[in-house]
């Protein structure tokens, strides 16, 4: 049952990428600023749903990384080089499997993902992503749209 003070909102982040074909295991994007993803300096909530649009239609499996802080995890289209873990609050996977295609882009909804976010000062958290493909993209051809319970 849902708590009648909870609410819910949709926040966008487009991804800059590299524009050179990806290894699995590549960093995709290095970690960037979901803005407002709560509703209240240092406030919390919970990722309910995240969707990847994929513009360029490549359909390539990735990890979501979930962060509290501005950590970087490597360079983009490089091996991940992240040193401390601390400041991950999850991983939502994506794999190849999850998207439908759309004709000319692919769409994958990862639904109950249930990670607890909570940000440390204003209302933001960080998002970084890793490559599970060999995907080629334009500097902004993924967006995620997080659907976020705040309360």
């Amino acid at each position: 049952m849902r708590n009648k003070n909870e609410e819910s909102h949709v926040v966008d982040l487009v991804l800059s990428l590299s524009t050179d074909q990806y290894a699995s295991g590549d960093v995709l994007a290095d970690t960037q600023e979901l803005v407002d993803a709560v509703a209240q300096d240092g406030g919390g909530g919970i990722i309910h749903t995240i969707v990847v649009q994929d513009d360029d239609d490549q359909a390539a499996a990735l990890d979501i990384v979930i962060l509290d802080s501005n950590t970087s995890i490597g360079t983009e289209n490089s091996a991940v080089t992240m040193a401390d873990n601390d400041n991950i609050l999850g991983t939502v996977e994506v794999a190849a499997g999850d998207y439908v295609d759309m004709a000319n882009s692919q769409h994958a909804t990862k639904t109950n993902v249930g990670i607890v976010i909570k940000a440390k000062t204003d209302r933001s958290i960080f998002v970084a992503a890793v490559s599970r493909g060999t995907g080629t993209y334009t500097a902004s051809g993924i967006t995620l749209r997080f659907g976020i319970l705040t309360g």
